[in-house]
């Protein structure tokens, strides 16, 4: 890709339905001449072939009946992150098919959650747990479903941010906008958090924790750097590897030695009996290992065929993840009983404990490379709108001062306007700028609240309760506005497991926030762990 898009300026939805060859040809025509930017689905380009295939366009998978949004059939790829396919190149190219996207989404889930999920178990109890995971799991799948039955209709997304601007306009996108950024750093900070753990286990301290947080952020960092979402899909498979061998070691030495106490009762319970906020901690531990969704958006702008491989690959990423969640957090609770810890990689004995965390530094690093990645290209975006905004501007008063106005505040689509294309040093001064920016704010989140729990249920709480579960309920009655949510008794069954998941979003966020806050300040209370910025050794061994 050599240049990037001016997609900059915003008007309002059409008032009517179009078909996609009658849009009208001042948009077309724009959208033909321009080139689209990097790593990123094009915002402003009007779908060129629409599915219209019966096994494709389903009006109940739409759910959707505004007069002032894109016609039902509209159903089409959107311009991917790559170059547009010249004659005879293959299509799918630079495109994630369903296999890479579905290893990205693996990624993105099965990392550092997995870690507390054995110490959830042992403070809910053993059934307890595994109902809890399995159910917040099946939900999260239905609401990542969500998401691709509202990119159908609004087929111009390229992130979660986008989803903002047309369910409530731009206040709405940047509320989204800060809130995810935030959550994206708060995720980033606990894989820093974890790897800055292990170094200290390795190492025995060998240096203030500071310092070890400086490593973790420079190398996630670095890792950023490259510019392309394909590197992600290649860099998944090592670090699904080192998640999935670090967990086979864990449950292998467990079995075989035991847990660091192997003379102790394991003390299992079947339903356990704990307070309030150790329940409601234990919650959010469990709802944090499911916080790939609010950066699905993203990977699903790069996807080959979104409308038909979106579904099947989420699908299959959800049951892999409940299926491997289940099995791990049982073994390694029923192994280590009451002596389990979180990360559970500090309930082995002492010299696998340290060999555990030398393996699972890869996948930590392919946590913080996707959730960074995500983040970084995001801020991407919005400078590079910024900045061709500015240039656009700038190009119109120098030809008419009266068609300087290129911007209207509203939802919906963004239209292409021509502005001087940006050297290719520009476009990757500011992609540095954007990775480098999101990593100093995650160093900082690392050190201020330097527990790997609470920052889980921090984060868990605050935002991803929201980006998980909450807006897709949003997103839904959005679709099903204007009666049609009750328009039949499947409609309303599916209302009422809509307000179902936005009861859980909100116990999750109030009481799950005064949880997490109470109990990092018990941690500074009675830990060696007193305060953010400390050079204490926060190994738990």
């Amino acid at each position: 890709m050599d240049h990037y898009s001016a997609a900059t300026a915003q008007h309002d939805p059409p008032k009517q339905h179009h078909d996609i060859d009658n849009k009208p040809k001042a948009l077309n025509g724009i959208s033909a001449q321009r080139p689209t930017i990097a790593l990123a689905a094009d915002p402003t380009h009007i779908p060129e072939y629409p599915l219209r295939h019966e096994n494709l366009v389903d009006v109940e998978k739409f759910d959707s009946s505004s007069h002032n949004d894109t016609h039902l059939g509209d159903v089409s790829d959107i311009q991917n992150a790559s170059k547009r396919p010249a004659s005879g190149e293959p299509r799918a190219s630079k495109k994630l098919t369903t296999s890479q996207t579905v290893i990205i989404f693996l990624t993105n889930e099965i990392g550092i959650g997995i870690l507390s999920l054995p110490a959830a178990f042992n403070t809910l109890g053993f059934f307890p747990g595994i109902l809890c995971l399995v159910g917040m799991g099946l939900l999260s799948l239905y609401t990542a479903y969500n998401l691709i039955q509202y990119w159908r209709k609004y087929p111009y997304m390229i992130n979660i941010v986008d989803y903002g601007r047309v369910l409530g306009g731009p206040w709405m996108e940047a509320v989204f906008a800060v809130c995810f950024l935030i959550n994206m750093a708060l995720i980033s900070a606990s894989a820093v958090v974890t790897i800055s753990i292990g170094l200290n286990t390795v190492s025995d301290h060998a240096t203030c924790t500071v310092v070890f947080t400086v490593v973790a952020a420079v190398a996630m960092w670095a890792m950023c750097v490259p510019h392309s979402m394909r590197f992600v899909s290649w860099a998944s498979w090592p670090c699904t590897i080192s998640i999935i061998s670090t967990v086979l070691i864990v449950m292998i030495t467990l079995g075989v030695q035991g847990p660091r106490g192997p003379q102790a009762p394991l003390n299992l319970k079947a339903i356990g009996n704990p307070t309030f906020t150790e329940a409601v901690s234990a919650f959010l531990n469990i709802g944090f290992a499911f916080a790939g969704n609010q950066a699905f958006p993203t990977v699903l702008a790069e996807m080959e065929n979104p409308s038909r491989d979106y579904p099947r690959a989420v699908t299959i990423e959800k049951c892999m993840t409940i299926t491997i969640y289940t099995i791990v957090a049982s073994v390694v609770y029923a192994l280590s009983g009451e002596q389990v810890a979180s990360p559970a990689l500090g309930s082995l004995q002492t010299s696998m404990a340290k060999v555990s965390y030398g393996v699972i530094f890869i996948g930590l690093l392919g946590t913080g490379l996707v959730f960074g990645m995500t983040a970084g290209r995001y801020l991407h975006v919005f400078f590079m709108r910024q900045i061709n905004l500015f240039q656009a501007k700038k190009q119109a008063d120098g030809k008419d001062s009266n068609s300087s106005n290129i911007s209207q505040n509203s939802r919906g689509r963004r239209i292409s306007v021509t502005v001087p294309e940006l050297s290719k040093m520009t476009q990757r001064a500011v992609w540095l700028f954007s990775v480098t920016l999101f990593w100093v704010v995650v160093w900082i989140l690392a050190n201020a609240i330097p527990v790997f729990s609470s920052l889980l249920g921090i984060s868990a709480a605050l935002l991803l309760s929201w980006f998980t579960w909450g807006i897709t309920v949003l997103f839904w009655f959005h679709l099903n506005w204007n009666g049609k949510w009750r328009s039949s008794s499947k409609k309303l069954a599916v209302a009422a497991l809509n307000c179902f998941i936005m009861a859980v979003t909100l116990f999750m966020m109030v009481p799950g926030m005064y949880a997490s806050i109470d109990s990092l300040l018990n941690i500074f209370a009675t830990t060696k762990v007193n305060g953010a910025f400390t050079c204490a050794d926060n190994s738990l061994l």
